[in-house]
């Protein structure tokens, strides 16, 4: 019992600490992009960059509150002109019931959507974009690697494996033969407008903070419940949120070079604005 009151313990933490971390590590980066092009090309060009991302952030906030039950009040799934006012890309509006315990778990997933959904997204299109290469990533990503440092608790370890893991498939991305035909092309754009506007937003934390506790209470009966039942759910939940961190430490390392360009970019024409 103590054992898996441990494990429950560590699964929520490590969800919920690693989706924040590396959220606001998107975050970060998307803040530069957006400053540097902003600097260098002016609106249009933050407007390019957003045309595929902001659509599935906004997208997936909508998609989590239709599923916890949240009263949608509107969908602007991307604004370009009236982000002129505000500097508001996109957004949904909703509400809940107070006093409704789902609903308010749905504060959490509500806010983090993106990240989880957005994850999904980019691992589809780069399966699309690598196509009989995709064989590659997998073993790039090394799932089983990854769980074994995880459970021998070896986390620097697991950190320089996700790391690099990233590092080789932006160099596997780079490489492909899909990189010089037009499907490539746009499939690589897509990610990368994705990758980009990832991030979970101040706002998107703000939100979700709430149902910290009664998640981590959730995680840590199911795992609790379940391994008392014989099932093992704290394997199958580690293996789903640790290919999660992989997709978006991927995301990171492919937003890093994209990000360096718009910053010369800014540099080259910022003088001429």
């Amino acid at each position: 019992m103590k054992l898996f009151l441990f494990d429950g313990l560590f699964n929520a933490a490590y969800f919920i600490l690693g989706t924040f971390l590396l959220g606001l590590i998107l975050n970060f980066i998307e803040d530069r992009n957006i400053d540097y092009l902003q600097n260098g090309l002016g609106r249009k060009g933050i407007l390019i960059t957003g045309i595929v991302g902001v659509p599935v952030h906004e997208m997936s906030h909508f998609l989590a509150c239709k599923l916890f039950g949240h009263d949608v009040e509107k969908v602007e799934l991307f604004r370009p002109s009236k982000s002129k006012s505000d500097g508001v890309l996109g957004r949904v509006v909703h509400s809940r019931n107070k006093g409704n315990v789902y609903k308010m778990i749905g504060d959490f997933f509500i806010g983090t959507a993106p990240v989880i959904i957005g994850s999904f997204i980019v691992y589809m299109l780069i399966k699309l974009y690598l196509g009989s290469e995709f064989a590659i990533f997998n073993m790039i990503i090394d799932i089983e690697k990854s769980l074994e440092m995880i459970e021998n608790l070896d986390l620097f370890k697991f950190l320089v494996h996700i790391v690099m893991a990233g590092i080789n498939t932006l160099f596997l991305i780079i490489n492909s033969p899909s990189l010089v035909s037009i499907k490539g092309i746009v499939l690589l754009f897509a990610i990368y407008s994705i990758c980009i506007h990832l991030s979970l937003s101040r706002a998107d934390i703000e939100n979700s903070k709430s149902a910290i506790p009664i998640v981590v209470l959730i995680i840590m009966l199911c795992t609790v419940i379940f391994g008392l039942m014989g099932i093992d759910f704290s394997g199958k939940f580690i293996r789903l949120v640790t290919y999660m961190f992989l997709i978006m430490t991927t995301c990171i390392i492919i937003s890093i070079p994209v990000t360096v360009l718009s910053m010369m970019i800014s540099a080259i024409f910022g003088r001429f604005r």
